[in-house]
């Protein structure tokens, strides 16, 4: 029976060294770990609250607009968008083109 106890104590040894690299391996390549919190998740947080985003591209239809967060993923966001008083239009935005949010 120490034979089993002695094995598993040797794979374990040797699987720890195996995540270590991979964990070492995503680091260097940029890819976060699902441990960290994204802007995708703080997006989900935030639906059903009103917002203003910033976009890194020049689309005129939300710049300075204000925004209801209806669904969010991680990639994508859909938001409502008031285009005047009667008027309102749903918007799908890549959370890549997203600078910056500001709460309201």
């Amino acid at each position: 029976m120490e034979v089993f106890g002695i094995f598993s104590f040797i794979m374990g040894i040797i699987l720890m060294g195996k995540v270590k690299r991979l964990e070492r391996i995503l680091r260097e390549n940029g890819i976060r770990a699902r441990g960290m919190e994204g802007l995708g998740d703080q997006m989900r947080k935030q639906v059903g609250q009103i917002v203003l985003l910033t976009l890194e591209t020049s689309d005129g239809d939300i710049m300075g607009k204000e925004c209801k967060i209806l669904d969010a993923d991680e990639a994508w966001v859909l938001v409502l968008v008031n285009e005047g008083k009667w008027n309102q239009c749903e918007k799908l935005i890549r959370l890549e083109s997203v600078q910056q949010i500001k709460v309201k």
